[in-house]
């Protein structure tokens, strides 16, 4: 079992976080997001050293990152190792938003060992959990450069100030419970207030921005929107694919498939391999007790909902939640009961 890690963000949110997880009177603050299962320390304005790494509950002042170090195939598991190396190589976020984030885009692998010496990008997949009106507006998101846009218009946007005229360069989509949808490399994009939702990514915290304030009207300084790489950099690792809003939503929208269904529950598959090696995502619907195989490389799980337990071997543990579990590789089977609703995800293929 894992205990809660967060790191201190420029924008707000987290209610919603806070509510999954039972607090009373739940607020807003500069807490907006949950890192699950993270060996990745946050980077920017505000992040203290070891902000954002995952401790063991059972060790509280054990990190995750180094428990892995210290006997990785055991925790990750031997083949994983071999073919992965010594690193779980995914980050799982619980992301509650109560004002639009920035327009963002990430780099690619080649991009982050160019210039960030990181052997991982930012490639990231957004699943929709909840969503709230924020001042009248139902949540939203925005994805990708719209069909006649190309660097010169998106860098006079940039360069004017005025972050609708940014905002316009890209297409709006309503956030829809549910709904997954893969963010590539490369794709500019922008969370939008009100949603609620999970983040499978990379584990970097490579993020580059394409507006120099916030939502808020934070300053954003030149250094947080191309993080050392310039601005040449920066708008050469974006895509201009000039795709119609039907093409776009073909290509990063990811339609679920039911993998099992029946009295004990249902495994639903959010994201395949067959659309992105780095990471896989499952939710599970345990109606009375379901049972998950051993397998020989690790995944992690997090309760959204409902009140159960985990059982493997001997050993037996209570879930409540907004518990989060990491599972090591060669763990024996182990089975969920009673009513719970959980999402698994995991690493590289």
């Amino acid at each position: 079992m894992l205990d809660h890690a967060g790191a201190w963000r420029v924008y707000l949110g987290g209610r919603s976080i806070r509510a999954l997880r039972g607090e009373n009177a739940p607020v807003d603050d500069h807490f907006p997001e949950e890192w699950i299962a993270s060996t990745v320390e946050a980077a920017g304005a505000g992040a203290l050293p070891g902000a954002g790494l995952s401790r063991l509950r059972e060790a509280p002042y054990s990190t995750l990152r180094d428990k892995i170090a210290s006997a990785p195939g055991f925790w990750l598991g031997e083949e994983f190792v071999r073919q992965h190396g010594p690193d779980c190589g995914v980050l799982l976020k619980l992301l509650d938003a109560a004002e639009r984030l920035n327009v963002q885009v990430h780099p690619s692998r080649d991009d982050a060992r160019r210039f960030w010496r990181s052997p991982y990008g930012k490639l990231e997949c957004w699943h929709f959990l909840d969503g709230r009106s924020i001042n009248g507006q139902p949540p939203y998101f925005y994805l990708g450069l719209r069909q006649d846009v190309d660097r010169v218009r998106l860098q006079q946007a940039f360069y004017s100030g005025d972050f609708q005229r940014v905002l316009d360069c890209m297409y709006r989509f309503p956030a829809i419970p549910g709904q997954t949808v893969l963010v590539e490399s490369g794709v500019p994009h922008a969370i939008g207030a009100g949603c609620f939702l999970m983040e499978l990514q990379e584990p970097s915290d490579l993020t580059l921005r394409l507006e120099k304030r916030t939502a808020s009207g934070t300053e954003v300084s030149d250094d947080c929107c191309h993080m050392g790489a310039g601005y040449d950099a920066l708008f050469s690792m974006v895509r201009y694919e000039h795709f119609t809003e039907e093409e776009t939503q073909n290509a990063y929208f990811i339609p679920a498939r039911v993998l099992k269904t029946d009295a004990d529950g249902t495994i639903t598959q959010l994201l395949g391999y067959d659309r992105c090696p780095y990471f896989s995502m499952e939710e599970i619907q345990v109606r009375t007790a379901l049972t998950l195989k051993s397998r020989p490389a690790f995944y992690g799980l997090f309760v959204l909902s409902g009140h159960g337990s985990l059982q493997c071997g001997e050993k037996r543990m209570s879930l409540t939640p907004g518990d989060q579990i990491f599972v090591p590789g060669g763990t024996p089977a182990i089975t969920l009961a009673s009513n719970l609703r959980l999402i698994r995800f995991f690493g590289p293929q």
